[in-house]
This record gives structure tokens, C-alpha cells and sequence, in this order.
């Protein structure tokens, strides 16, 4: 069975591509111990969510898995818990790359730390160590941002972060963005529509 660990450890691999990595690397970017990174490379294997690559060695993430869980799944298995007002990092619609797109209401997402200086309300991380990973690698800190706005139920800004992730699980530029999130809506209703006619 999945832990929320290993939906981070996704999305480093993710960040890595086809580059050189250790597990014990893997373990110092994201402050886990290497012990927690094997069975997490593991867990994410037998979910079908990596596989070897091509020489036998790495792992590879199967992004259109990857993809249909983090849609779908994610905010099931791993919804986001929020709390109290807090001061820390910023995350889901209030960090880039989904905070140029939305309006800003106000209270804003953070995970709880001291390493940060932003005022919200708390939304606590995939893992403890989910912070200070992100603050070490900024590809992380976007893919983290779009799937806690994914684990948010509550979010108005659903369909800008589906999009989102659908961009960059695609290798695209975010230039259509705006466009395409304001018609998925109204292709959505479409589909509805032609369901209807159906019934």
C-alpha cells in the first residue's frame, strides 16, 4: 500500500528525468533515510506507478499512471489536512506555478515552518520533511504546489491545477494555461450535455 511519502519520492524521480541518481542521494535531497527510500521505490513499483528503465538499472515513473492517480486518486487517498493559522512556506494556489492564475483570497496555504515567513493557513505536507526538500530544489517545490492543490476537496481552483499538472506531465509550456483551464469547464458541460442525450 501507498504512503504519502512516496507520492514525493514520485515526483523527484519526475524532477531527475533521465539524469544519474542513488538511492542514498534520493534520501539526502529529500531528508528521508535511505532505508525509507528503498521501500518506497518498492511500494511504487508494485502501484504501477515506476518500472525500470530500458538498461535495467533506474527507475522510471510511467507518467500516464502517474497522471490518472494524481487526477483521480490522490485527493481520496491522500486528502489535504488543514488547520489553524500558521506562518510558513507557501503552497498549493498561493506558490507558483498556480498563484499567477488564481485570485487571491486572502488566507493562503502554507506548510507549517520556520523556514518560512508567510502568514496562512496551515496545510500539512505529504511528509514532515516535504519543506525543507522543496527549498532544495524549486522543479520539486511546483510539482508539490500543484498536487496539494489536487489533495484540496475545497479548492475553486481545481481545473487550473488539473490543467496544470496535465502541462507539465507533458513537457508544455504553460503559455496556454489560462486558456485551456477556462475551457475545460464547457467541454466538461459539453459531455454532460451529449450524456443526457444518451439516457
Amino acid at each position: 500500500m501507498l504512503k504519502p511519502q512516496d507520492v514525493v519520492l514520485a515526483l523527484k524521480l519526475l524532477c531527475k528525468g533521465k539524469a544519474d541518481w542513488s538511492q542514498g542521494g534520493l534520501a539526502q535531497e529529500l531528508v528521508m533515510s535511505a532505508s525509507e527510500v528503498n521501500a518506497g521505490l518498492k511500494r511504487l513499483a508494485f502501484a504501477g506507478l515506476i518500472e525500470k528503465q530500458s538498461d535495467g538499472r533506474k527507475w522510471q515513473v510511467i507518467k500516464p499512471a502517474l497522471r490518472e492517480f494524481l487526477l483521480y486518486g490522490i485527493k481520496y487517498v491522500f486528502p489535504a489536512e488543514k488547520g489553524a493559522p500558521a506562518v510558513g512556506i507557501p503552497t498549493a494556489n498561493a506558490a507558483q506555478p498556480l498563484k499567477n492564475h488564481v485570485e487571491d483570497t486572502g488566507m493562503l496555504p502554507v506548510w507549517p515552518s520556520k523556514q518560512g515567513k508567510s502568514k496562512g493557513y496551515a496545510l500539512q505536507p505529504l511528509y514532515p520533511t516535504v519543506p525543507q526538500a522543496a527549498l532544495q530544489d524549486a522543479e520539486l517545490y511546483q510539482w508539490l504546489t500543484i498536487v496539494d492543490a489536487l489533495r484540496d476537496h475545497d479548492n475553486d481552483a481545481m481545473d487550473i491545477a488539473i490543467v496544470t499538472l496535465k502541462e507539465k506531465l507533458a513537457g508544455r509550456k504553460p503559455q496556454q494555461l489560462a486558456q485551456e483551464a477556462a475551457a475545460e469547464p464547457a467541454a466538461a458541460r459539453k459531455d454532460d450535455q451529449q450524456l443526457d442525450l444518451l439516457a
